[in-house]
Protein backbone atom coordinates (compact mmCIF):
# COMPACT_ATOMS: atom_id res chain seq x y z
CA UNK A 1 0.00 0.00 0.00
CA UNK A 2 1.03 3.56 -0.72
CA UNK A 3 -0.12 6.43 1.49
CA UNK A 4 -0.78 9.97 0.29
CA UNK A 5 -2.26 12.92 2.17
CA UNK A 6 -3.75 16.34 1.57
CA UNK A 7 -6.80 18.50 2.08
CA UNK A 8 -10.06 19.30 0.35
CA UNK A 9 -12.59 22.12 0.28
CA UNK A 10 -16.31 21.66 -0.10
CA UNK A 11 -17.06 23.85 -3.12
CA UNK A 12 -20.83 23.27 -3.03
CA UNK A 13 -23.39 21.80 -0.62
CA UNK A 14 -27.02 21.56 -1.75
CA UNK A 15 -29.27 20.03 0.91
CA UNK A 16 -32.92 18.96 0.72
CA UNK A 17 -34.94 17.58 3.64
CA UNK A 18 -37.19 14.87 2.22
CA UNK A 19 -38.66 13.50 5.49
CA UNK A 20 -38.86 15.47 8.74
CA UNK A 21 -40.81 13.00 10.87
CA UNK A 22 -40.35 12.47 14.60
CA UNK A 23 -37.17 10.61 15.56
CA UNK A 24 -34.90 11.56 12.68
CA UNK A 25 -34.76 14.03 9.81
CA UNK A 26 -33.83 12.50 6.44
CA UNK A 27 -31.75 14.65 4.10
CA UNK A 28 -30.47 14.34 0.54
CA UNK A 29 -27.24 16.26 -0.22
CA UNK A 30 -25.33 16.95 -3.42
CA UNK A 31 -21.84 18.33 -2.95
CA UNK A 32 -18.64 18.99 -4.82
CA UNK A 33 -15.06 19.11 -3.57
CA UNK A 34 -11.68 20.45 -4.67
CA UNK A 35 -8.74 18.24 -3.59
CA UNK A 36 -5.12 19.34 -3.04
CA UNK A 37 -2.10 17.26 -2.11
CA UNK A 38 -1.64 13.64 -3.13
CA UNK A 39 -5.08 13.75 -4.72
CA UNK A 40 -5.35 16.77 -7.01
CA UNK A 41 -8.69 17.38 -8.70
CA UNK A 42 -12.43 17.54 -8.10
CA UNK A 43 -15.34 15.33 -7.14
CA UNK A 44 -19.13 15.21 -7.03
CA UNK A 45 -21.13 13.22 -4.47
CA UNK A 46 -24.70 12.26 -3.56
CA UNK A 47 -25.37 11.67 0.15
CA UNK A 48 -28.33 10.38 2.13
CA UNK A 49 -28.26 11.45 5.80
CA UNK A 50 -30.34 10.79 8.90
CA UNK A 51 -30.02 13.28 11.76
CA UNK A 52 -31.62 12.96 15.21
CA UNK A 53 -32.50 15.80 17.61
CA UNK A 54 -30.08 14.26 20.15
CA UNK A 55 -27.16 14.65 17.74
CA UNK A 56 -26.74 11.13 16.37
CA UNK A 57 -26.24 10.95 12.63
CA UNK A 58 -25.50 8.58 9.79
CA UNK A 59 -24.84 8.93 6.09
CA UNK A 60 -24.13 6.89 2.99
CA UNK A 61 -22.73 8.37 -0.20
CA UNK A 62 -21.36 7.69 -3.65
CA UNK A 63 -18.66 10.07 -4.91
CA UNK A 64 -16.96 10.23 -8.31
CA UNK A 65 -13.43 11.67 -8.15
CA UNK A 66 -11.79 13.14 -11.27
CA UNK A 67 -8.19 13.70 -10.25
CA UNK A 68 -4.55 12.77 -10.30
CA UNK A 69 -3.34 10.53 -7.49
CA UNK A 70 0.36 11.11 -6.94
CA UNK A 71 0.55 12.31 -10.56
CA UNK A 72 -1.50 9.54 -12.20
CA UNK A 73 -4.68 10.86 -13.84
CA UNK A 74 -8.10 9.25 -14.05
CA UNK A 75 -11.41 8.85 -12.28
CA UNK A 76 -12.67 6.54 -9.55
CA UNK A 77 -15.71 6.07 -7.32
CA UNK A 78 -15.71 6.22 -3.52
CA UNK A 79 -18.32 4.59 -1.28
CA UNK A 80 -18.98 6.35 2.06
CA UNK A 81 -20.65 4.91 5.17
CA UNK A 82 -20.64 6.63 8.57
CA UNK A 83 -22.38 6.55 11.94
CA UNK A 84 -21.91 9.00 14.83
CA UNK A 85 -23.56 8.72 18.25
CA UNK A 86 -22.70 9.68 21.81
CA UNK A 87 -19.41 11.37 20.91
CA UNK A 88 -18.10 8.33 19.02
CA UNK A 89 -18.66 6.64 15.73
CA UNK A 90 -17.11 5.16 12.65
CA UNK A 91 -16.58 6.15 9.04
CA UNK A 92 -15.55 4.07 6.07
CA UNK A 93 -14.65 5.47 2.66
CA UNK A 94 -13.31 3.04 0.09
CA UNK A 95 -12.71 2.76 -3.64
CA UNK A 96 -15.33 0.82 -5.57
CA UNK A 97 -13.41 -2.06 -7.17
CA UNK A 98 -13.11 -1.85 -10.97
CA UNK A 99 -14.35 1.78 -11.05
CA UNK A 100 -11.03 3.49 -11.80
CA UNK A 101 -10.14 4.75 -15.28
CA UNK A 102 -7.13 6.10 -17.15
CA UNK A 103 -3.78 5.85 -15.39
CA UNK A 104 -5.66 4.86 -12.20
CA UNK A 105 -7.14 1.64 -13.66
CA UNK A 106 -6.93 -1.10 -11.04
CA UNK A 107 -6.94 1.36 -8.11
CA UNK A 108 -8.02 0.02 -4.70
CA UNK A 109 -7.85 1.67 -1.32
CA UNK A 110 -9.42 3.42 1.65
CA UNK A 111 -9.64 7.10 2.48
CA UNK A 112 -9.86 8.55 5.99
CA UNK A 113 -11.12 12.08 6.59
CA UNK A 114 -10.42 14.41 9.52
CA UNK A 115 -12.05 17.77 10.22
CA UNK A 116 -10.23 20.32 12.37
CA UNK A 117 -12.06 22.50 14.93
CA UNK A 118 -11.65 25.35 12.41
CA UNK A 119 -13.51 23.30 9.77
CA UNK A 120 -10.56 22.30 7.55
CA UNK A 121 -10.88 18.85 5.98
CA UNK A 122 -7.79 16.68 5.54
CA UNK A 123 -7.48 13.14 4.20
CA UNK A 124 -5.16 10.17 4.25
CA UNK A 125 -5.48 7.83 1.27
CA UNK A 126 -4.02 4.32 1.52
CA UNK A 127 -4.07 2.81 -1.96
CA UNK A 128 -2.62 0.24 -4.33
CA UNK A 129 -2.32 0.26 -8.12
Amino acid sequence: MTTTTGRFDLTSWDEEVFDDAEGAKLVRVRNTKAFDGGISGTSAAELLQALTPAGSATYVAIERVDAAVDGRKGTFVLRHSALAAGGGGDMRVDVLPDSATGELAGLTGTLSIAKSPAGEHTYTFDYAL
